[in-house]
């Protein structure tokens, strides 16, 4: 699963108009960069996502028949192997392709995308090369740590999400702080190609609960990348009650509001060969929501009489006092259901029977765009996030699509699979809900 690959031919086209002393720059960064790749050879590296796969090489030998730059022809299945992890760490935050492609450059210039453990220049250790006050060697070696005290540094640095429009070369170097300021634009199309190639998160098994009209559970488990559903399994015991809402906070922990507006925590016991459940845990009154959805980032999503809410759970398994900070973001959300898509990202299809998206900023205002008509026959929508969505018809299917970009914002990039849906029939529950991919 990919980005849309429409930024590499805006770049692509950029490259033909170099002018002469931008053309030596980009050769002089391609040269350092093919030295360092020598160079780093000799070095000691720690693993980045387990051992290289079949899959990591399959990749490394696409990637070296596109690659232009610095990296033309030097992709291994373990650089493929670091390049996804950092990739994943972008995606497991909620931010998009833009950030994954500044994070790839960075990597590329500092180390060729290996995760090097022997400190040859200075302090520095792994992928971006950072130094003692980042943090301790362990911690610097850890691809999806390192990933995001990078990315917390350009957003400290660029405030208010200002490095979606900086140079991509700036945003680098003001980061890191290098001795060679000019390498890194030169490397940002290489960058792109291999987020284009790896981001998303490949074959991973998504995980649905439900609730059926007689008040029992169920689970449901998906393969994203073959549509292929590979469990259901649906509680023998009724919660007590028809939920009005659910919302899966993670593989084992819901959230249930009762008809009278009373939320419960509902502990799963097991989902492997039967689904069971505990007691459930009684987190207070005054729910009257239509609906709720966890994004996976602390945040909990609800809408009640139009009016979009938010709060904030503090817990895998939060007590009531660990759901709290309601903020109202606004009215006119007039949804037939929603999900959460990633950090502060909500999808919904409106009564009206179109496809919305929206992003909550850190001060609670809100971008909301329409990303598809005619989605009318759908009654619920689902995300695990990662761009994976899946919806539920009335009479019973459940289709599947994914979204290329899903925080661009545009839906021109929503691939569907309308001829191989998960099921045709067989999904009555009333309530679904998607556990999060999260780490």
């Amino acid at each position: 699963m990919r980005f849309a690959a429409r930024t590499i031919a805006i770049a692509a086209a950029a490259v033909t108009v170099l002018t002469a002393g931008a053309a030596q720059a980009a050769t002089d960064s391609d040269d350092a960069v093919r030295a360092r790749v020598a160079q780093v050879a000799a070095y000691e590296k720690a693993p980045c996502n387990g051992a290289p796969t079949s899959a990591d090489s399959a990749d490394a030998t696409k990637l070296n028949g596109v690659l232009t730059q610095g990296l033309k022809d030097s992709m291994t299945a373990y650089r493929v192997s670091c390049a996804r992890a950092v990739i994943d760490a972008v995606q497991k935050r909620g931010l998009d392709e833009r950030a994954a492609v500044i994070a790839i450059t960075t990597t590329i210039v500092e180390s060729t995308i290996e995760n090097i453990s022997e400190k040859v220049d200075h302090s520095s250790l792994g992928l971006f090369q950072q130094l003692d006050d980042y943090g301790t060697a362990a911690q610097r070696l850890n691809p999806s740590w390192a990933t995001n005290e990078f990315l917390n540094r350009m957003e400290t640095r660029f405030p208010n999400g200002s490095w979606r429009t900086a140079d991509i070369g700036e945003v680098c170097q003001r980061v890191q702080v290098s001795a060679y300021p000019d390498r890194y634009d030169k490397q940002t199309l290489d960058a792109q190609r291999i987020v284009d190639e790896l981001s998303g998160p490949g074959a991973v098994t998504v995980q649905i609960y439900g609730a059926l009209s007689d008040g029992r559970l169920t689970y449901s488990t998906i393969n994203s990348q073959t549509g292929d559903r590979t469990k259901t399994l649906a509680s023998s015991a009724s919660i007590g009650f028809v939920p009005k809402t659910l919302a899966a906070l993670n593989s084992n922990t819901l959230l249930v509001t009762s008809p009278a507006g009373q939320l419960y925590r509902v502990d799963i016991v097991t989902n492997k060969n039967s689904l069971t459940f505990s007691t459930l845990t009684p987190l207070g009154g005054g729910w009257t929501h239509d609906m709720l959805t966890y994004d996976g980032h602390g945040h909990l999503y609800g809408i009640a009489d139009g009016k979009l809410i938010s709060y904030v759970v503090s817990r895998p398994k939060p007590a009531e006092s660990q759901i709290g900070g309601r903020v109202e973001i606004g009215a006119g959300f007039t949804m037939r259901t929603i999900a959460g898509t990633g950090d502060d990202w909500v999808l919904g299809i409106s009564t009206t029977g179109v496809l919305r998206s929206y992003h909550v900023a850190a001060d609670y205002s809100w971008t909301g765009v329409t990303l598809a008509d005619r989605w009318s026959t759908f009654d619920r929508i689902v995300s695990p996030g990662y761009g994976l969505y899946y919806a539920q018809t009335r009479d019973g299917a459940l289709y599947r699509y994914f979204d290329h970009n899903p925080y661009d914002l545009n839906g021109s990039d929503i691939e569907g699979f309308g001829t191989d849906p998960v099921d045709t029939h067989g999904w009555t529950q009333i309530q679904l809900s998607a556990v999060p991919l999260v780490g």
